[in-house]
């Protein structure tokens, strides 16, 4: 059907850009984004990451990024998922200072280590990253964005959210202006603790709304759609409108 039809029933990989100046992961499809959809990684300097699996932190596309950089690529993600990827910038980084590599053939890039609950300011945003319920093993995270008034939840590649992350949220007091939350897999078939169907999601918007941490302006995105979910773009927003919810798609524009 999606070949067939194409439009919003492409899905590529997910990732989001925040006012041109911070990405949410970088995903294998990245480079289909910059060459087909108009996404100039150049101007990003700062890529938060949820965690180190392929379809969110594609590593091997550090190191063709080959020519032209003149300042760093900075990488915010929990030590277990940047251990891999730090210890390849530190080799590159030790052949350029024995000038065994020339430094202008391999990208510039800085690895920062996050840390659950601990926030950080990079340029005019606040991140605090939440602990995901995902493979515990790369410490997967969710980020609380703010900026000017204004706060994102991004709730990718997790299950139903751990209740020290429920806690955290509810004493913040945030209203929140966006959630995009991880809808993997068909509704009523919860196979894994480790991502969210519609059921999930449904209960999650709940949680958040009882908790005064969204309200009737709190706009809710399913993301992270994948193939189990087995509904067209179009089967899926009719099934969840009557929640106050939309669905993600590729290319998809949210002001607030």
């Amino acid at each position: 059907h999606a070949r067939e039809v194409g439009g919003k029933d492409i899905r590529t990989r997910s990732m989001a850009l925040l006012d041109g100046k911070i990405a949410i992961d970088l995903s294998v499809d990245t480079f289909h984004h910059c060459a087909f959809a108009g996404l100039d990684m150049r101007k990003v300097k700062h890529v938060l990451v949820t965690h180190n699996h392929h379809d969110h932190f594609f590593t091997s596309d550090l190191f063709s990024r080959v020519r032209g950089m003149e300042e760093p690529v900075n990488f915010y993600l929990s030590e277990a998922s940047g251990k891999g990827v730090r210890a390849a910038v530190e080799k590159h980084k030790a052949e350029f200072a024995a000038g065994t590599r020339d430094p202008k053939a391999w990208t510039l890039a800085e690895v920062h280590t996050l840390e659950y609950y601990k926030s950080v300011n990079i340029l005019d945003y606040k991140v605090t990253p939440l602990r995901a319920r995902h493979v515990a093993a790369l410490e997967p995270m969710m980020f609380v964005i703010e900026k000017d008034g204004k706060s994102i939840l991004w709730a990718h590649d997790t299950g139903l959210f751990h209740s020290d992350a429920i806690e955290w949220i509810k004493d913040s007091g945030i209203v929140f202006d966006f959630v995009s939350m991880d809808c993997t897999l068909r509704r009523g078939e919860q196979i894994t603790k480790s991502h969210m169907d519609l059921d999930w999601c449904i209960e999650t918007a709940n949680m958040l709304r009882a908790n005064g941490n969204a309200d009737e302006n709190t706009k809710f995105a399913l993301s992270h759609i994948g193939h189990l979910v087995d509904r067209t773009h179009d089967e899926l927003v009719a099934e969840v409108g009557e929640y106050g919810m939309t669905v993600a798609y590729d290319g998809m524009e949210i002001e607030f």
